[in-house]
């Protein structure tokens, strides 16, 4: 079965907030040369406002700072040992969000072709781990040495010739995928064979159980309208349709893709972060806690749009990137270690204020013993003025350890 696809591949890293600031100030380094800024207009922005809540529009239109490196090529990868699978790079871009994160897109657009030879070429696209003598050089020498020139020229780090570009991918060995499918087989089969790029045959069972199936389909699949359906996963998001116009899938790349999907990853791979320099110690849990709740507080939106069906697409990207499970699990183990230092904290002050408060009772009992020999006159009521102070003395701190004793008991 022939198929026509647009797919864009997604990659991450990180760089220092030091060249954030410069980039921000018009500092561009000469990695920048070919990349062209992909600003919004004021009437995109606009209408824009129509549809996104102000904030949301904001962070997609002002926070992030957006480049595009027009390709407009035809590439070939290798298929086989005779055949070969040729797609057109359109462009590639990347954004620069805050707190230093990098994230790039490739796009690639296949016309007419087998799905079975489709789902093969972006398995093997995506493995990045796996590009050496994969047939890829085309490919690599595109699409892939601009993005090792530039991650070159904004982390610092050194970058070689080689196949190998695991450095474009922060955590993992996979680039993220989303791609848009036109086909006219709508079934939920062949929706889970696009969104995991596994051969599509009709008549026969997946590899995986038929309980994984279902449950996939049931918890990730978003099916609002008759004419299509979407699947969205921990590493691809897939659209799927059946005679896909040019305003819906510019509706699908513009917004779905380049606004919910990027912000979508962007707070997954933040939050990852963030677990990943508590675990390693790097940073002090409360540090963490302060900018998680910065984080939250700028860049968190409980919904995005007027509408429902962005608000749906979001909620079911968050879902199927497992961005809310992460959220809760970064925000408990650090919460517990900021809570555990804490009263950790408490307890040493405590210890150091029962300490002054000793000092300081010892030296109200000798001022109480000093009032209570001028009151009585110990050498007239014991004969010797040191049996009187000693007397009054040891109730005083009899009495002390007493009411000591029982606060600590109570406590």
């Amino acid at each position: 079965m022939n198929i026509s696809d647009t797919a864009f591949l997604c990659g991450y890293f990180s760089i220092d907030n030091k060249r954030v600031s410069d980039i921000g100030k018009g500092m561009l380094p000469e990695c920048f040369s070919e990349w062209k800024p992909a600003n919004y207009s004021g009437q995109q922005v606009s209408m824009l406002s129509n549809f996104y809540y102000p904030e949301f529009v904001d962070f997609c239109t002002k926070v992030r700072q957006m480049y595009r490196l027009r390709v407009d090529r035809q590439v070939s990868i290798a298929e086989g040992k005779d055949n070969a699978c040729s797609f057109r790079v359109e462009d590639i871009q990347f954004g620069i969000y805050p707190y230093g994160i990098v994230i790039f897109s490739i796009r690639l657009d296949f016309a007419d072709i087998d799905s079975g030879t489709l789902f093969s070429a972006l398995s093997r696209l995506r493995n990045i781990c796996f590009y050496e003598g994969a047939g890829l050089d085309e490919f690599i020498s595109v699409c892939i040495a601009p993005l090792k020139r530039l991650y070159g020229g904004l982390t610092g780090q050194p970058v070689s010739d080689d196949p190998n570009c695991a450095c474009l991918v922060e955590n993992g060995n996979k680039f993220k995928l989303f791609h848009i499918v036109s086909s006219d087989d709508l079934s939920d089969e062949f929706l889970y064979s696009c969104a995991t790029l596994c051969p599509y045959r009709p008549d026969e069972q997946f590899s995986t159980s038929r309980e994984y199936f279902e449950k996939t389909i049931s918890e990730s699949r978003v099916n609002v309208f008759n004419n299509w359906k979407a699947l969205m996963l921990l590493d691809t998001v897939t659209f799927c349709a059946k005679g896909l116009s040019d305003f819906t899938k510019g509706i699908w790349t513009n917004d779905y893709f380049e606004m919910i999907y990027l912000y979508e990853l962007y707070r997954k791979t933040y939050l990852y972060r963030q677990n990943l320099l508590f675990r390693s110690r790097r940073e002090k849990p409360e540090v963490l806690h302060d900018r998680i709740k910065c984080f939250e507080r700028k860049y968190t939106f409980s919904n995005i749009s007027y509408n429902f069906l962005p608000n749906e697409v979001d909620k079911a990207m968050e879902h199927g990137l497992g961005t809310v499970q992460v959220e809760s699990d970064v925000y408990r183990v650090i919460n517990q270690e900021v809570e555990s230092k804490s009263a950790e904290m408490e307890s040493r002050s405590n210890v150091f204020l029962t300490f002054l408060t000793c000092v300081a009772s010892l030296s109200a009992v000798w001022d109480i013993s000093c009032m209570v020999d001028a009151m009585v006159n110990y050498e007239v009521a014991f004969q010797y003025s040191t049996v009187g102070y000693r007397a009054v003395v040891s109730v005083l701190i009899a009495v002390i350890l007493i009411v000591l004793l029982v606060t600590r008991y109570k406590k």
